[in-house]
């Protein structure tokens, strides 16, 4: 098959409306935020349990267990129960990108989740967490204790903590 070109008149001169190496409009990088403290520890928030899958998985049981928990995201553990990663709703999204529904929910959870886990410890301070959380851009955290995964603290539990549910 050949490969498309242009031809060799078809010359854009329109500049790009924004250099590339600078954020867009609206995504700036600001200062650090600085979260209120009243000495709350991530254990007195944290969902305790791991709700998890195997590698081996496919999409589609992982689908499962994300509809029947009502939750955004699975953490995929080894089999010496090691979290090893993260399927998300979006990691699913883009699984789906460029195939029938079928061979998205037949692909495995190691081929689609974001390859290590963001943690915490469980006697963090909840405001460290979260400051944790804004500064990457995560939504939630793989909780520790002793090491071993115990548990997950999620931006969805600090909103309902702010609201007061």
């Amino acid at each position: 098959m050949v490969h498309p070109t242009l031809p060799k008149g078809d010359v854009h001169t329109t500049p790009a409306p924004y250099p590339m190496s600078t954020p867009l409009p609206g995504i700036v990088e600001g200062e650090p935020i600085t979260i209120a403290d009243d000495g709350s520890k991530v254990r007195d928030l944290m969902h305790r349990g791991i709700i998890a899958c195997a590698p081996d998985d496919t999409v589609g049981a992982v689908a499962k267990i994300m509809v029947g928990n009502e939750i955004h995201a699975v953490v995929v553990m080894d089999g010496q129960g090691a979290a090893v990663g993260v399927v998300s709703q979006t990691d699913m999204v883009l699984a789906r990108q460029g195939r029938t529904p079928d061979q998205a929910r037949a692909m495995r959870a190691g081929e689609v989740m974001t390859p290590g886990c963001a943690t915490c410890d469980a006697e963090m301070l909840l405001s460290d967490a979260v400051s944790l959380m804004t500064g990457r851009r995560m939504h939630r955290l793989v909780v520790t204790e002793k090491g071993l995964p115990v548990g997950v603290i999620s931006m969805t539990d600090v909103v309902r903590r702010i609201i007061g549910e």
